[in-house]
């Protein structure tokens, strides 16, 4: 068993609101729905995600990671003289995208 995998016979999810723990993911949303009433429903603590939840949260991390990193070698050019505004600008035409390159690192 991997990290990224649900723990074995532990609910996805529990309910906030009452009692109710869920198994899975549908489970939780159609209690939603059922107990909606003037537009507010119950509200869900997830203790158990997904194997896909769990991927998304760390790809999440990684990506995030990424960014604190590009955004402090950004911030490294107006030590070389390029202003905020300039900076600023630029990113506007940056054409980076990590899935973008992802597909065409694994290609």
């Amino acid at each position: 068993m991997s990290r990224y995998d649900q723990i074995p016979d532990k609910p996805y999810a529990a309910c906030e609101g009452c009692d109710t723990n869920f198994p899975a993911p549908a489970d939780m949303k159609a209690h939603f729905k059922e107990t909606m009433t003037g537009g507010k429903s119950h509200r869900a603590r997830i203790t158990n995600p997904t194997r896909a939840e769990r991927i998304v949260n760390e790809l999440d991390n990684l990506a995030e990671d990424a960014l604190y990193e590009f955004v402090n070698k950004a911030q490294d050019l107006i030590e070389e003289g390029v202003t905020e505004e300039e900076i600023t600008e630029a990113m506007r035409s940056v054409t980076a995208d990590f899935a973008d390159f992802w597909e065409q690192e694994i290609k």
